[in-house]
């Protein structure tokens, strides 16, 4: 019984932990333009974020294929640069845009909460979309 427990607490500690990858919209622009004609369509927030071991080694982290499900990679590194690009690039087809602008991306780490075992990274992009 003491078995079936330990694999209980590890699967909901890994389910509570999981990775997730997101993206936000806002388009409230009425009115409003950039750099003089372009006319913005949406802004957008992309985040993933997952678990490392000791920091190096991945165990969950987001699946940025399909953001805002809940999915998940299991030891795989997917928190990167590229597949928030990715995500952000996906989300500019989607509304039909044909620029982005003011591209900010900024990267966290935090492991203070374990004792510095269990790592978090969080990788967020923002842009805003525009005709």
């Amino acid at each position: 019984m003491k078995g079936r427990m330990r694999v209980t607490v590890v699967c909901a500690f890994l389910w509570m932990a999981a990775g997730c990858a997101t993206v936000q919209t806002a388009k409230n622009f009425s009115g409003v333009s950039v750099d003089g004609a372009s006319k913005p369509i949406a802004t957008v927030a992309v985040e993933n974020y997952g678990y490392y071991l000791f920091g190096a080694i991945p165990l969950v982290a987001g699946a940025p294929a399909y953001p805002n499900a809940d999915t998940c990679r299991l030891f795989e590194d997917t928190v990167t640069l590229r597949n928030n690009m990715a995500m952000l690039a996906q989300t500019v087809k989607a509304e039909n845009g044909k620029k982005i602008a003011n591209v900010r991306t900024a990267e966290d780490w935090t492991g203070s909460f374990s004792l510095w075992i269990l790592w978090r990274k969080t990788l967020s992009t923002t842009a805003l979309i525009t005709e």
